[in-house]
C-alpha cells in the first residue's frame, strides 16, 4: 500500500472569542529552557502611597502579578523574533518618516 499521506499548508486565522479581554502590559518577564521560551507579562502600576514609595526606596523590589503568560516552543519563539523585528522596523520607519515631514 502506498501511503498517499501529503503536506498541506494550512493559513491560521486568529480571532477573540467571546468573553474574552485584551490585557495590557507593561512589563514583560522572560524564562527560558532548551525546548521553550515563557513570557511572563504584568501590569506594573506605580507606588499607591508615599508609604510605599518610602518602601521601595528602602528595599526597591515591586511584586506585580503576572496578567497572562504564555510558553511557547522554540521554532514559534523564533518566528515570533522575526515577526517582531519586523513590525518594529515599520513602526520605526513610519515614526522616522512622521518626524521628517
Amino acid at each position: 500500500m502506498v501511503d498517499k499521506t501529503q503536506e498541506i499548508k494550512v493559513k491560521v486565522v486568529p480571532y477573540r472569542k467571546e468573553n474574552t479581554s485584551r490585557v495590557y502590559s507593561n512589563y514583560v518577564r522572560v524564562v527560558s529552557s532548551p525546548r521553550e521560551i515563557t513570557l511572563q507579562f504584568c501590569d506594573v502600576k506605580p507606588p499607591e502611597n508615599d508609604d510605599y514609595a518610602e518602601k521601595l526606596k528602602k528595599n526597591p523590589v515591586m511584586k506585580s502579578p503576572i496578567e497572562v503568560e504564555i510558553t511557547l516552543p522554540i521554532e514559534v519563539a523564533q518566528a515570533l523574533k522575526s515577526v517582531l523585528k519586523g513590525q518594529l522596523e515599520k513602526v520605526n520607519s513610519d515614526l522616522n518618516g512622521k518626524k521628517n515631514k
